[in-house]
């Protein structure tokens, strides 16, 4: 059954309910993160020796209605109403929660862990690791916003990972290591003058980019009363692809030619404009200014 329910999520489920109320769906699955929590419990009791059959198998009877609902649950939201990165966080924890229910039946089917089991050690882990993933439902986001937020968070991480990995090659700190297989060791290729100046130009690139992307967060997103659920979808997945450029753009300094690097940089800020217009289509009318200036920018470079 759960094996079902985890290739069920990967289904697009096109969904249209316009009074679909964020808060209160989050509110439901907390409720049903505790049941399931308290299910696991009781199942675990049940199924360690001495065990007796009719109470394990009521208690898989029970942990499978609480699934049922919960999927069930999952299945009713709306992307176009409720948001793509709002369902897809949702959708984690769901998959999370199945593959721990998984894991909790097989410590207790596998002949391997029959000795094991009599020393409370293959159950308590997938149970504990169940109550914990039970518990994060509380973390869930209760709107499209705050589940933006908090994946911009960790793109910007991502982001600043590859800010400070691109100024150590410009900077001449960084080196790339290539192995020759006449020599015991590793030996560093350092980049020529020409190829210097365009890791630089990159980094400046990479600098611009987390500041636009700080300055989204808190302007557009953050500080704003209201965002249209579309515009957050579309708003984080132009950043995400900005993201997945960065890491490509700065991976390929030491592995592509000057010209090729020219023109995927060129690429790079097609890719990063692309992010300011989506912001400015939510922008307060205070920074509007801010970000018409950094798209002209982004044109004479």
């Amino acid at each position: 059954m759960c094996i079902v329910y985890v290739q069920d999520l990967n289904k697009d489920r096109q969904v249209e309910t316009s009074d679909f109320n964020t808060e209160s769906f989050h509110e439901t699955m907390v409720n049903l993160g505790k049941i399931l929590s308290h299910n696991a419990t009781k199942f675990t009791l049940s199924c360690k020796p001495p065990r007796k059959a009719v109470d394990a198998i009521h208690m898989i009877s029970e942990v499978s209605n609480t699934l049922y609902r919960i999927v069930g649950f999952y299945n009713t939201v709306p992307t176009s109403t409720a948001g793509k990165i709002y369902k897809e966080a949702y959708k984690a924890t769901v998959r999370d929660l199945l593959q721990g229910v998984i894991s909790l039946c097989y410590s207790f089917m596998d002949k391997k862990n029959e000795e094991e089991t009599r020393k409370k050690v293959s159950y308590m882990v997938p149970t504990a690791a169940l109550w914990d993933t039970c518990k994060e439902i509380d973390t869930l986001p209760k709107s499209n916003q705050e589940a933006v937020l908090a994946a911009w968070k960790s793109i910007t991480a991502t982001l600043k990972d590859a800010k400070m990995e691109v100024h150590e090659i410009a900077s001449g700190q960084d080196a790339s290591e290539g192995f020759d297989d006449n020599e015991e060791g590793d030996e560093e290729t350092d980049l020529s003058e020409e190829e210097l100046e365009v890791a630089k130009q990159i980094a400046k690139l990479v600098d611009m980019a987390v500041f636009v992307m700080q300055k989204i967060e808190r302007r557009c997103i953050r500080e704003a009363e209201f965002c249209p659920v579309q515009w957050l979808d579309e708003i984080y997945t132009c950043a995400r692809n900005l993201v997945d450029e960065t890491d490509v753009l700065v991976s390929q300094i030491y592995d592509e030619d000057v010209m090729t690097m020219k023109e995927e940089v060129k690429k790079y800020i097609e890719c990063s404009k692309e992010v300011v217009k989506m912001a400015k289509q939510h922008t307060p009318e205070e920074h509007l200014e801010w970000f018409s200036m950094c798209e002209n920018k982004y044109d004479a470079m």
